[in-house]
């Protein structure tokens, strides 16, 4: 009997480390990110305690392991940042004491830390490209050859964008990138740190902030990064990200602007002055962020005249900006992976150890995969005698989906801790909080009294694919990116008229359609004989929180929020 072969893949020590294996042929079989299990939010540390699971959950060890991939290559990624370091001011640059300080905490430590695992001697390492490990995790989802990649992030070994031309999963040509400090992700995070919200958490704030704003500060921002003849330039005289570690913006951007930065500690109150100006200045680095995206998908299709693409990077989260793709005629399907962002990165390195590695190639026809499957491989191991001493057990698992129906149409709050947890950074059903969507108030509770979150920051609705046809104008080339909230959609009236809810103030929804034999499509089935279609859906955590990972983190998170009921794998709980 052959021993069966695994696929390791990591990412790690810029932010969201995480670690993916998969198996000799071609199957996701496990994922963790680090702050699941540290609880650390965005733990960018080594993924030891991930690792360690992926090690017991599959008895790894050098005798099972065909390779090992890092996500990027060390030393070009360290050396990139600290030569335009060096270039801006080599004798007081703050960036530069702080790189050669921490050299040792950088990803040049990686073959260190895991060392401590294996014996590396005998396991094939390798090193994918940062950007060819990002296209790579959109690959492994959707495998539809010929198409295009566009990568967009802040920065990953040298490069900040990139385009790929995938014409089977071994010939992926890289057509055009921009390098750093030249990057659309570092000017988003650049604002982000001007509205004082923090650099790779924050993002998805400003994004929700932008919504309440005018671009009124276009014409300004537009001065310090754009594409013209095919190339992005960043001006760094604006951005200190080339120069400093505590903040993004330099002092000529706020002369510029005559707004002062924002405190993180001063609150955004809707109506008052001040927030509408940070909402003007969010919504204007939006829209700049949209335009220039267009321009690169543009040169993209120019450079292949592929309409088949991809999507990923960091840049790729931004939902709103992937609505927007629907303009661009020449798009006629887009695709996102679950997880776009540097933690799902470590999925696309074990996939270049799978391709470089296996006679065997993943020849999945992505019109006819279930991306549903895909999304929870990171298996969880259950602890039922910890339940029966905090819960009471309301229902078991074959009668339990239709009992949570019935209390979600009384009104009530249930929050899911069901099986393997979601893979990328949104909540899909099995780590969240669900409520009836057709109740605004209810839903707000949730969102600002219960979760802390800002008033500017929509819910989403989950629905079936019947009803959100019926609730939601979607788009055919965006399909595949409603099943993981990937993108937003816009209410017909009837969306308007009885979920106005989980509506955005700019009139949009991140609607996830939901599987009928997923959990939640299954709750939804139950809940239609309730005339209830949609079910708002939040992660099960506290605004600065890592989602809830096991059902320990799951009760702790409900005594804090006050919730009663949860639902998991085995039946239905209501708290003593």
């Amino acid at each position: 009997m052959s021993l069966e072969n695994f696929y390791l893949g990591i990412s790690a020590y810029y932010h969201d480390s995480s670690v993916a294996l998969i198996d000799s042929h071609g199957n996701l079989v496990d994922f963790k990110k680090e702050e699941w299990l540290s609880r650390v939010k965005g733990d960018k540390s080594f993924p030891r305690q991930g690792l360690k699971e992926l090690i017991k959950n599959h008895n790894l060890s050098e005798k099972n392991i065909a390779s090992i991939t890092f996500y990027e290559k060390p030393v070009r990624a360290w050396i990139s940042v600290l030569k335009h370091s060096v270039k801006s001011n080599p004798i007081t640059n703050d960036l530069t004491r702080n790189y050669f300080k921490n050299a040792w905490k950088s990803s040049m430590r990686f073959h260190f830390d895991l060392s401590k695992h294996f014996n590396v001697k005998k396991i094939p390492i390798l090193y994918s490209e940062h950007h060819l490990s990002h296209t790579l995790s959109a690959l492994y989802y959707y495998n539809e050859f010929p198409c295009v990649s566009v990568v967009v992030d802040g920065y990953g070994d040298k490069y900040c964008t990139s385009i790929h031309h995938i014409k089977s999963s071994k010939e992926i040509i890289n057509l055009w990138s921009s390098e750093y400090p030249h990057s659309l992700g570092l000017f988003y995070s650049a604002i982000t740190d001007f509205l004082g919200f923090a650099v790779n958490e924050g993002e998805y704030k400003m994004m929700g902030l932008a919504s309440f704003g005018r671009p009124d500060y276009y014409d300004i921002l537009s001065k310090t990064i754009k594409f013209e003849n095919n190339k992005l330039t960043v001006d760094t005289n604006y951005y200190d990200y080339v120069r400093r570690t505590d903040r993004s913006y330099s002092d000529l951007l706020v002369k510029e602007l005559k707004v002062n930065p924002r405190s993180p500690e001063k609150p955004l109150e809707e109506g008052s002055e001040d927030f509408q100006v940070y909402a003007n200045i969010a919504a204007s680095a939006q829209k700049l962020l949209e335009d220039i995206l267009f321009s690169i998908f543009k040169y993209a299709h120019e450079l292949t005249n592929e309409s088949n693409f991809l999507f990923s990077g960091g840049v790729a989260m931004n939902s709103a900006a992937v609505s927007k793709t629907t303009k661009l005629d020449f798009i006629k399907k887009l695709n996102l992976p679950p997880s776009p962002g540097d933690s799902g990165a470590a999925i696309g390195a074990s996939y270049y150890g799978f391709i470089n590695s296996s006679n065997e190639i993943l020849k999945t026809d992505s019109s006819k995969i279930n991306i549903g499957n895909n999304l929870f491989p990171g298996k969880i191991t259950s602890n039922e005698e910890f339940y029966d001493l905090l819960f009471d057990k309301i229902s078991d698992e074959n009668n339990s989906l239709e009992k949570v129906s019935e209390i979600i149409s009384q009104n009530n709050i249930v929050a899911t801790c069901y099986s393997n947890i979601e893979t990328g950074p949104r909540a899909l059903g099995h780590r969240s909080l669900i409520c009836n969507a057709h109740n605004a108030n209810l839903i707000k509770t949730l969102s600002t009294d219960i979760k802390k979150r800002s008033i500017f920051r929509p819910t989403a609705p989950a629905m079936l694919k019947k009803d959100a046809d019926s609730f939601f104008n979607l788009e055919d080339k965006l399909m595949n990116c409603y099943t993981h909230m990937a993108t937003t959609a816009r209410p017909k009236d009837i969306a308007l008229q009885n979920i106005k809810g989980v509506i955005h103030v700019d009139n949009s929804s991140r609607v996830q359609i939901c599987e009928k034999d997923s959990v939640l499509g299954k709750i939804l089935t139950h809940l239609n004989k309730y005339k209830i279609y949609a079910v708002a859906n939040t992660s099960f955590n506290i605004s600065s929180d890592p989602m809830v990972y096991d059902k320990e983190d799951a009760f702790l998170a409900l005594e804090r929020m006050g919730i009663k009921y949860l639902l998991t794998e085995t039946g239905l709980y209501k708290r003593k």
